[in-house]
């Protein structure tokens, strides 16, 4: 086969989903373990996310940041601390959070995505108080549950062909800040905007039995499994709060959650607009 028909199979092949995704919201998490990884990885992502727009779907970007963080938090000598996988957030790591998510790593994405066209404008659940939130867990500190997601910001600028890339910080109602989980805010901002797909890209194939061993992958799981995977000790860790976000989601109205390798060249691709699909991939069925 030459490689021009090689390549016309390739959009062939892609065409299918390209009508079925026209006009539908994907929201996409973009873990900040991937964007730390080398710089060919967010341009890449950028590209992708260029391209998914330019061809009629509508990407909403959420993101974290932790290793951004764990750096800004060395440098002002404030402790990182987990707990079952969220982040111990003082009023010293409040600080450190949104130097990193809002400094460093939202303008980043954006600057990214905006070299392939004038797309994308970063906000978080603070503007327009698009998402609100009450304390998870005395033991957290400033870490936020989300209470609920107002669509009217995210979707008015999705309407209007722009790609919204949300830092995961928002507001309780008396306007404190707050630390939120990047993939729970994912999640509850794809099922307040009616999303077809939530897609996780993170630095992970998906869910692995054994977690040492990519060849354990599971490639599709009900929501109704999750329960025991995390009784039996399958999910565990910063795991947890990924699957159950997915599984939320699921349960929110998102008929496809993905949970996916950032790290593969154009994984975000190969996931949308091929036959083959990678990663692990939540529903309800």
């Amino acid at each position: 086969m030459s490689s021009f028909s090689g390549s016309a199979s390739v959009l062939i092949e892609a065409l299918p989903y390209i009508q079925r995704f026209n006009g539908k919201i994907v929201v996409i998490k973009y873990g900040g373990s991937v964007l730390s990884s080398d710089g060919e990885s967010l341009e890449t992502f950028a590209a992708d996310v260029a391209l998914i727009h330019s061809v009629g779907m509508k990407p909403v970007v959420v993101h974290g940041g932790g290793p951004q963080i764990d750096r800004i938090a060395t440098a002002l000598g404030v402790e990182s601390r987990f707990v079952d996988g969220l982040r111990v957030t003082g009023a010293s790591m409040l600080e450190a959070v949104q130097m990193g998510l809002l400094g460093l790593v939202n303008p980043e994405i954006v600057r990214a995505i905006n070299r392939h066209g004038d797309f994308a404008s970063g906000v978080s659940g603070v503007d327009g108080s698009s998402v609100l939130v009450r304390p998870k867990d005395e033991r957290l500190g400033f870490v936020g549950e989300v209470v609920s997601v107002d669509p009217s910001l995210l979707g008015g600028m999705v309407d209007d062909g722009v790609i919204p890339v949300v830092a995961s910080i928002a507001v309780d109602s008396a306007g404190q800040l707050y630390n939120v989980n990047a993939d729970t805010l994912a999640s509850s901002v794809a099922a307040a905007l009616g999303a077809e797909k939530l897609i996780y890209l993170s630095n992970v194939p998906g869910v692995l039995r054994d977690p040492q061993n990519p060849a354990t992958l599971i490639n599709q799981i009900r929501v109704g499994e999750i329960a025991a995977l995390i009784e039996s000790g399958i999910i565990g860790g910063g795991m947890i709060p990924k699957v159950t976000a997915a599984r939320d989601a699921v349960e929110g109205g998102v008929a496809r959650v993905h949970m996916i390798d950032g790290r593969v060249p154009h994984s975000l691709l190969l996931e949308l607009l091929t036959d083959r699909g990678v990663g692990t991939m939540f529903s309800g069925d």
